[in-house]
Formats: structure tokens, C-alpha cells, sequence
């Protein structure tokens, strides 16, 4: 998966603005340093989350990334007609969530393996 140059943009849903921070996170998955402008109510339900897992804000956003990345690809290869897509579009949901340490992915990995299983035939 090429990351090169590529922007990530976390918004508000709706009009109107609100207030944000900049925040430096690791992407482990892809080894990838960002600077992510964020809205402060979102850093703060991270912040939350971090407090919940004893980790980091960073973190805990990073892991919510990957996680979020990873639920995009897995819906990219529910809706995928060609076999080679959905098993790439679930190789890079199972990349994203090799990042993921702390916060809890099992009703995800168990999806993907669902989906693997039913439409490739093997685990």
C-alpha cells in the first residue's frame, strides 16, 4: 500500500466550524509518521479512550485509525465483485489492524475471517 504524499483529514460531520488541534501520531501499520488536524470533541472521546486503555491520546487515536481503515477495507471487499479484490481489499484490513495493540478488534478480525472464509475459501 503506497502512503507517499498522501493526506488524511479528520472532519465534522454537518456545517459550520469548530475548534481543532494538531496532533503528531504513529501509524504503525505503515510505519508512518502524521500530523493530523483534529476536532477537539473527537481528541477529547480519544482522550477518553486512552484513559479507558491506559495509553496515550496519540495512540488511541492512531489504533482508531487503523481501525476505522481497516472497517473501510472490509466493506470494500463485502461489495467487491472480483475475487482478487476482495482478497486484496482484506489483506489491507488485516495490515491495518497488525497496528492495533490495545483497543479491541475481535468483532472486526471476525468479520474479515467470516468474509475470507465464505468468499475465498480458506482462513
Amino acid at each position: 500500500m503506497a502512503t507517499e504524499g498522501q493526506e488524511y483529514v479528520i472532519a465534522p460531520w454537518g456545517e459550520g466550524d469548530c475548534e481543532t488541534t494538531v496532533v503528531t501520531a504513529e501509524l504503525p501499520s505503515r510505519d508512518l509518521t502524521v500530523q493530523l488536524e483534529v476536532p477537539t470533541d473527537v481528541l477529547d472521546r480519544m482522550a477518553q479512550l486512552g484513559d479507558e486503555h491506559d495509553i496515550p491520546v496519540t495512540e488511541a487515536l492512531a489504533e482508531r485509525l487503523e481501525i476505522n481503515r481497516a472497517w473501510m477495507s472490509l466493506c470494500a471487499a463485502k461489495s467487491a465483485d472480483d475475487v482478487a479484490m476482495v482478497q486484496q481489499h482484506l489483506t489491507n484490513a488485516c495490515e491495518y489492524l497488525s497496528g492495533v495493540e490495545t483497543l479491541d478488534t475481535a468483532d472486526l478480525e471476525a468479520d474479515i475471517d467470516h468474509l475470507w472464509t465464505s468468499e475465498l475459501g480458506s482462513a
